[in-house]
């Protein structure tokens, strides 16, 4: 992987809240299903290798992320979420800090997580 510009054929930037960055708060390692996540993925449940890294350093990891519907056997209510491992990045992550979510021009995923404080470049 380079560590290079990645142009994205589909993008969006989320700020992170605790519970999706604070392992101490919830376990899940999951994404909140906003509705940019829906416009990009789609609404059928998938599993792929993503490429998650630290922009501006050097950090990078491949993991695989899940995306589901939570409340599959819920008539009314739908609330899509992006599983992910723990990995090196993502153990960096804090509440504030972003995530872009990026689709490069062959289908792959990018999540690059932008620290609280930093310019997205």
């Amino acid at each position: 992987m380079t560590h290079g510009p990645t142009k994205f054929q589909a993008s969006c930037t989320k700020t992170l809240s605790a519970v999706e960055a604070d392992p101490n708060r919830s376990n899940q390692h999951e994404f909140n299903g906003i509705a940019e996540l829906k416009r990009i993925f789609g609404l059928t449940d998938f599993s792929k290798i993503a490429f998650f890294s630290v922009s501006g350093h050097a950090t990078t990891a491949q993991s695989e992320v899940t995306w589901y519907e939570a409340r599959e056997a819920h008539p009314t209510r739908s609330e899509y979420r992006l599983y992910f491992k723990t990995n090196s990045v993502m153990a960096q992550a804090k509440e504030g800090d972003s995530v872009t979510f990026g689709l490069d021009e062959i289908g792959n995923l990018h999540i690059v997580l932008l620290k609280k404080g930093t310019s997205r470049n």
